[in-house]
């Protein structure tokens, strides 16, 4: 298992331009074994976590609609406040988990959306339930920066592009929430566009809700009772805590199946890395140090997204996750309303539609974990797949128009798959740019910016749909091509990325 490990070490020890710190040769050697294999999967449950919210916020808003009788240009109040929520959590935790570590994060988020959605199964209003999910937001939010940022600091090079098919996870999310709702939510709602609805009719959406805060709480379960997860080596190096890195590099490869290498690994090899660091980054900050004030060194770290070394590539970044989100949740929250909209007889037809379009959107973390290795490379990859996302969205449009169902389904599930694609690479590509000594702070900041994205989108959406059903996802499509545009005036081999050994790109953490 460790030979190719261990051969790629010695050829880059061989190599004189060689950039890498010896914690990286030091991780390579460790290798892909149980430990990374075992922690991509319990990473996978946050992302899962993430879209599996997202998605059932859009399912259960025409039965909360019906429930409290709330009109179309308020209902997507609830969806923007679980957006405003995730805005704070993925800036909050993400900077959290850059001053207090990785492993704090990982845990916390996981156990504080179990909670907060339990709670909203138990809403008594639709205020209350906004209230709730605005919480809910603030914990699911922090799930993926976090999650991303840990598992890419546990990789070794050869493996990095794992973390685009981490986005696996992420499309099954959507498909676990909408096997739930097909389960839950018809036997137990009043009929389509029935306003007023008698609410003790009308309570699938709270079994529904409660059922996913339950399975949410499991995976948090399978986190900290079958795993032990050790601190990230990268972020206790740049915390200045060599020996304690030393310890968790030892601990995973024993975890591997090689007490051998473990027993290799001395101390001075870690701090050559830290000095490594120190003379290669001129502004190396180490995590957790400096101004005694917490809030002071949070304020820091957001500056140093902006410094004259990232400003440009931060900028670009939030441009197309800010744009990416706005577009997409514009046309994901109100699929369940348009697929209502176009004559669809029950709400198990409809609910079926929904588990086609999140099913179609499966494959496209498998199709770009590929694509990236193309020579269209990560930039057209990205910027290709948000152009075909819009193109889907325009079909959609027609088919709806041409009131054929069986074209809306096929452009929705374009839209799912093509979608799915971009959010894959864009995951993917993200904490490669940024250093360990901003990455948490840095994807924080961009999920943030894509969570502004998805508080606009359901009010934006309200509001367009009082003008036509077609609406918001005209106004998608333009949207995507902005985004595009963003991505597009980004350099393929962009940030720490841009560094290269023997003509590959190398990510020097």
């Amino acid at each position: 298992m460790y030979d190719d490990s261990e051969r790629l070490l010695h050829d880059a020890d061989a190599l004189d331009d060689d950039v890498r710190s010896r914690l990286d040769k030091t991780i390579d050697r460790i290798g892909m074994g149980r430990y990374q294999w075992t922690l991509l999967c319990l990473c996978g449950c946050g992302w899962l976590a993430d879209n599996m919210w997202l998605q059932a916020a859009a399912i259960v808003l025409p039965r909360v609609q019906q429930h409290y009788s709330v009109p179309d240009n308020w209902i997507g109040a609830a969806s923007a406040a679980m957006f405003a929520g995730m805005l704070l959590g993925a800036v909050g935790w993400g900077t959290c988990s850059d001053l207090l570590g990785r492993s704090t994060a990982f845990n916390a988020t996981l156990v504080f959306t179990a909670l907060f959605g339990l709670l909203a199964s138990l809403s008594w209003s639709f205020t209350s339930l906004a209230v709730i999910l605005f919480l809910l937001g603030t914990a699911v939010g922090g799930s993926m920066p976090t999650d991303g940022t840990l598992i890419i600091e546990h990789l070794p090079q050869p493996k990095l592009y794992l973390v685009t098919a981490l986005s696996i996870f992420f499309s099954v999310g959507s498909v676990v929430a909408a096997v739930f709702a097909l389960f839950l939510v018809p036997q137990n709602s009043c009929a389509v566009a029935t306003i007023p609805c008698d609410p003790a009719l009308n309570n699938g959406w709270k079994h529904y809700l409660g059922a996913l805060g339950i399975f949410t709480l499991a995976m948090f379960i399978a986190r900290v009772v079958f795993f032990r997860l050790h601190e990230s080596p990268r972020f206790l190096v740049h915390a200045g805590r060599p020996a304690e890195a030393l310890v968790a590099l030892q601990a995973m490869a024993r975890f591997n199946g090689n007490p051998q290498l473990a027993d290799e690994l001395d101390l001075p090899d870690v701090d050559d890395s830290v000095a490594t660091v120190v003379e290669d980054d001129a502004s190396y900050m180490p995590i957790g140090n400096g101004d005694t004030k917490s809030g002071s060194r949070w304020l820091r770290r957001l500056q140093m997204v902006l410094e004259p070394e990232w400003r440009r590539t931060s900028l670009l970044i939030w441009g197309a996750w800010c744009g990416m989100a706005l577009a997409y949740t514009m046309f994901n929250v109100y699929l369940p309303k348009l697929l209502e909209s176009k004559g669809t007889t029950s709400i198990e037809a409809s609910l079926w539609d929904v588990l086609i379009f999140t099913i179609g959107g499966c494959p496209g973390a498998f199709v770009g974990a590929k694509l990236i290795l193309t020579p269209l490379g990560r930039r057209w990859s990205l910027a290709g797949s948000t152009i075909m996302t819009a193109v889907f969205c325009l079909l959609f449009v027609f088919a709806q128009k041409a009131q054929n169902a069986f074209f809306v389904r096929i452009s929705a599930t374009g839209v799912g798959l093509a979608s799915t694609v971009m959010w894959s690479i864009l995951y993917g590509w993200t904490p490669e740019i940024f250093a360990t000594k901003v990455r948490g702070t840095a994807c924080g900041m961009a999920s943030g910016f894509s969570r502004i994205g998805g508080v606009l989108a359901p009010i934006l959406g309200g509001m367009l749909l009082l003008i036509s059903r077609a609406a918001p996802v005209y106004t998608s499509m333009v949207v995507f091509l902005f985004a595009a545009a963003c991505v597009l005036m980004l350099s393929e081999n962009e940030g720490e990325s841009g560094r290269t050994q023997g003509g590959r790109p190398v990510v020097v953490h």
